[in-house]
């Protein structure tokens, strides 16, 4: 399984913002993260996640990774979704890839779901083959953090040298907009804000649901438009039997007070 490693610098200074960077993210502090800094909950908690679209000609696969002991690498444990090709229709719509077609999840139907140990940090992994026919050639990561020459992946291509220790975000979260056919920027898109805005989600807004969109690193565009999905809480077993006790109950009552009105007639 390929993972990803924080590799060892020879400039103090860059591995001090390094070890700084890593530090700030697994702060006990910070139990619950859902953004650019990590993936992280108080209590194990499933999310699902539902494909919206893809687009350029990379193919790709979206994985959940895991940290691993003391945060010095990543192992990918879990892939999300897959693309079988680079779109449905070569570069008609700017490569579209669309669910059932050229986008799959790993398993069963339509969206797919993962659990979230407590108190584990996490990042999402978009893996793809920019025409190797590698499937792990190059990777971007939801934590900004680790889309820097800090970090890398044996056997594989790495281009994020540009981004200096402090990494570049390649992934946005949140309620914003992409307009597809659009030559105007990320920003211009919405309202003037940039993807400095869209860095992370509450608890509150991951129940109603929230969206995440990847920049792959093909080309400097930016436009995070090239792998989108989104995520929700999925219902507990709990909580779903308490609202069909509470159908039941409403059901009940509502009969009760009908035969009530019949026999006052």
């Amino acid at each position: 399984m390929t993972a990803l490693t924080s590799g060892k610098k020879t400039s103090w200074t860059i591995a001090s913002i390094a070890t700084a960077i890593l530090l700030g993210v697994c702060t006990p502090a910070r139990a619950f993260m859902f953004g650019t800094t990590g993936i992280q909950f108080d209590e194990e908690t499933t999310v699902r996640f539902t494909f919206d679209e893809s687009h350029g000609m990379y193919q790709s696969s979206l994985w959940v990774a895991q940290a691993q002991s003391g945060n010095t690498g990543y192992s990918n444990i879990s892939r999300l979704f897959y693309e079988i090709k680079s779109s449905d229709n070569g570069p008609a719509d700017e490569w579209k890839g669309t669910a059932g077609n050229t986008v799959f999840p790993n398993s069963g139907s339509g969206g797919q779901t993962f659990t979230f140990l407590k108190d584990q940090l996490y990042a999402l992994l978009l893996w793809s083959d920019t025409g190797s026919g590698l499937q792990f050639e190059q990777y971007v990561s939801s934590s900004t953090f680790m889309n820097s020459p800090e970090w890398f992946a044996a056997n594989s291509r790495f281009r994020r040298t540009e981004c200096l220790a402090a990494g570049c975000q390649q992934a946005v979260f949140g309620d914003f907009n992409l307009n597809y056919g659009s030559t105007e920027s990320f920003s211009a898109n919405n309202g003037g804000v940039g993807s400095e805005g869209f860095q992370s989600v509450t608890m509150a807004q991951l129940a109603q649901g929230t969206k995440i969109s990847f920049d792959d690193g093909g080309g400097d565009d930016a436009d995070f438009q090239d792998f989108s999905v989104r995520a929700q809480l999925a219902p507990e077993p709990v909580t779903l039997f308490g609202t069909m006790l509470g159908i039941g109950a409403l059901g009940a009552a509502r009969a009760q007070r009908k035969r009530l009105r019949r026999s006052a007639k």
